[in-house]
């Protein structure tokens, strides 16, 4: 039985289970671990209800969509399960593709795919994902300020001139919502065609080859964002139809914001860009660590304000945030490959408190370092 009010008086009624029906959440019960026997929620249903995906249908799905050189690294049987969750695709249109998933791995493993020269568009919904394109590796979270707050979604945005092997890194119990669209210089100057090259020029990503950016979307793009990971149950065309509307939508909210970016920011000169890649280049080989800004900016021969105005140009974030973001990466890499303590890897990432180390890594990674180093 449940009670309601019903002009001013408490009745009850019976209850029936299509009530709750929509409400229904799906849960996996963990078989491993210290969290053993506990019930963990993977996703609400929303028109589709989780699935196990096998290995062997992961491959079958890539090799569908066109894309023949394809990997997973180890290799496993057809028949090991890699997914449990939702995840589906689409090719809308001649150059426009969406890929959509709300998963949890279920496997330590490397997924290995060629893409070619297009322009790449991903919105993290929630949870982590670790990618590269060629060299250049991304890494995204969505972070929480509290337990009963939803994560802020984080969006990467990138370009490839030429061909590139893109790997994307799994880790076992790591979950993610997100969108990734791929579309075409063709499919958007046939998008925009009173505009010179189909908005080729908004923003300096669009020219170099492997550049990347990083943006908050809106809270409209993340409406659309989550529409196009469960929409709803409709018929072949217009489930087309609204998809294409959502990813095209999707595609002109990041436009907008990259191309309102460019214009509130100069392009950099080029001897600007060539001193602030050097200054990353340091960053990135360890050699920065235990310097201030200042001796920083002084090897690169130009003054703080400068440097932290130009690096925020080029990448789309501070000095001091980009080598948090390493050094929180690094400690990852510490907990899960090298089998180091948790108190090790507060030091490698410059915390003197596991404290407060614990919450930031937390905060950027979507689980504790205790976690992590149990390979959840």
């Amino acid at each position: 039985m449940v009670c309601i009010y019903k002009n001013g008086r408490l009745v009850s009624h019976p209850v029936r289970a299509s009530i709750f029906a929509r409400r229904k959440k799906m849960f996996v019960r963990r078989t491993d671990g210290p969290a053993a026997g506990k019930e963990e929620r993977v996703s609400e249903r929303r028109g589709r209800a989780p699935q196990i995906v096998l290995s062997g249908a992961l491959h079958a799905q890539v090799v569908a969509g066109g894309n023949t050189a394809y990997r997973i690294a180890p290799d496993l049987d057809a028949e090991v399960p890699v997914l449990h969750g939702v995840c589906h695709g689409a090719h809308l249109r001649p150059g426009l593709s969406i890929h959509c998933a709300d998963v949890r791995d279920l496997h330590d493993l490397s997924i290995q795919t060629l893409q070619g020269e297009n322009l790449y568009l991903a919105v993290l919904l929630d949870g982590q994902v670790d990618v590269s394109f060629g060299p250049c590796r991304i890494g995204l979270g969505a972070t929480r300020a509290s337990r009963v707050r939803k994560p802020e979604a984080a969006a990467a945005f990138a370009t490839l001139r030429e061909p590139e092997l893109f790997v994307r890194r799994a880790r076992r119990g790591s979950h993610e919502r997100k969108v990734g669209i791929t579309f075409s210089r063709e499919w958007l100057a046939a998008a925009c065609p009173e505009s010179d090259a189909g908005f080729a020029g908004p923003h300096p990503l669009f020219d170099r080859h492997l550049a990347v950016g990083r943006w908050t979307p809106t809270p409209r793009a993340v409406a659309l964002a989550e529409q196009l990971v469960h929409p709803p149950e409709l018929p072949p065309l217009l489930r087309g139809l609204y998809l294409e509307s959502r990813s095209v939508e999707l595609v002109a909210e990041a436009l907008c914001q990259l191309s309102d970016a460019a214009s509130t920011s100069p392009a950099l000169r080029p001897r600007e860009r060539r001193r602030i890649v050097e200054v990353r280049e340091l960053l990135d080989s360890g050699a920065a660590e235990g310097l201030a800004l200042d001796q920083i900016a002084r090897r690169a021969g130009t003054n703080v304000c400068t440097m932290q105005r130009h690096f925020r140009t080029a990448f789309g974030t501070t000095v001091f945030e980009y080598e948090r973001q390493r050094r929180l990466l690094r400690a990852r890499q510490a907990l899960e490959q090298e089998g180091r303590s948790v108190g090790e890897a507060a030091d490698l990432a410059g915390y003197t408190s596991a404290a407060n180390f614990a919450t930031a890594f937390k905060r950027h990674f979507g689980l504790t370092p205790r976690q992590c180093r149990q390979g959840f």
